[in-house]
């Protein structure tokens, strides 16, 4: 499965980006640190996931808000946050088609 990851640059602003991180995630300070000292992700999530898109588009936005430096990926390809926001779009067009392809389907019985 494909997933979608944030990576936020290290810049002066480390422990700024930790705390909006440890209230998104999961993770803890020390992992959070060590993601962004490293350059690695440190927010992961599923092509197909909506609210873990969603999560990852807000944290996206408030930490630019912030000044913080991100990057994101999918896969191994870099990719811009309107991507991201498009594809929240696509899934939401994909779940609307579904619900009244259940409609009719349940309205002809």
């Amino acid at each position: 499965m494909e997933t979608i990851h944030l990576v936020v640059l290290n810049d002066y602003n480390v422990n700024k980006h930790i705390r909006l991180l440890r209230r998104r995630t999961s993770k803890s300070i020390g992992d959070i640190r060590e993601n962004i000292l490293m350059g690695k992700p440190v927010i992961k999530c599923s092509y197909s996931n909506k609210g873990e898109l969603e999560c990852l588009v807000l944290s996206a936005e408030e930490l630019i808000r912030m000044g913080a430096s991100i990057k994101i990926y999918e896969g191994e390809e870099e990719i811009t946050l309107l991507l991201v926001k498009n594809l929240i779009k696509t899934i939401e067009g994909i779940e609307r088609d579904r619900e009244q392809t259940d409609d009719l389907m349940f309205d002809e019985e």
